[in-house]
């Protein structure tokens, strides 16, 4: 039996609309491309491979999002199942792999924050923690994500990439479908508009 059509564009395709990338950026998109090619054939070793590529930078950017654990945990899992969703509908990334999980993953820390209740000190407090001591770090903890949030999505994205996944500008710029230029711009007004909000809490 003939093997299915991919359900891709050519390899090239996946590059940004706005530059020629980089040779080893390229090929990299086309070891993307070949791998969701397969994905979009579910294969099994494919969909492994692509959950053990992806999953540990979706947790990190969760984490650096939402501050919880379990939550982020859950939120990476997801957005597989998201994933597994797409291809069965016959409705696969057609652009980067790696943009569009991660464009889920923002969509899902998105409806965390709509739907998350407030949870009370009390219940964040473990045996042998001061009171007052845990009080202070949820306050400053609570502070930050509280002005982070207060950002557009594509600057707290930005900053989520960068600083909680680790990524080089090419790599968040590849990610997002942006210039590198574009991506220093969007941190440096994050950065700014972060500091500025900090400092004014602190007055």
């Amino acid at each position: 039996m003939p093997a299915p059509p991919s359900c891709l564009p050519p390899a090239r395709s996946l590059a940004p609309h706005w530059a020629a990338v980089p040779q080893h950026m390229s090929a990299s998109l086309d070891l993307e491309a070949a791998l969701l090619g397969r994905a979009c054939r579910l294969d099994g070793q494919a969909l492994a491979q692509i959950h053990d590529q992806y999953y540990p930078a979706l947790y990190r950017f969760a984490l650096y999002r939402l501050g919880e654990p379990e939550a982020a945990a859950d939120l990476a899992a997801e957005v597989f199942v998201r994933l597994l969703d797409a291809l069965h509908a016959g409705r696969a990334p057609q652009t980067s792999l790696r943009g569009w999980l991660f464009g889920v993953a923002a969509h899902l820390v998105a409806d965390h924050f709509r739907r998350r209740p407030t949870v009370p000190l009390s219940e964040a407090l473990s045996d042998g923690q001061s009171v007052a001591g845990e009080a202070e770090a949820r306050l400053a903890r609570g502070a930050v994500r509280a002005q982070l949030r207060r950002l557009t999505d594509e600057q707290q994205h930005v900053l989520a990439l960068r600083f909680g996944d680790g990524f080089s500008l090419e790599d968040t710029a590849a990610t997002l479908g942006k210039s590198v230029t574009a991506v220093k711009a969007l941190q440096f007004r994050a950065v700014e508009a972060l500091r500025r909000a900090l400092r004014t809490d602190d007055d």
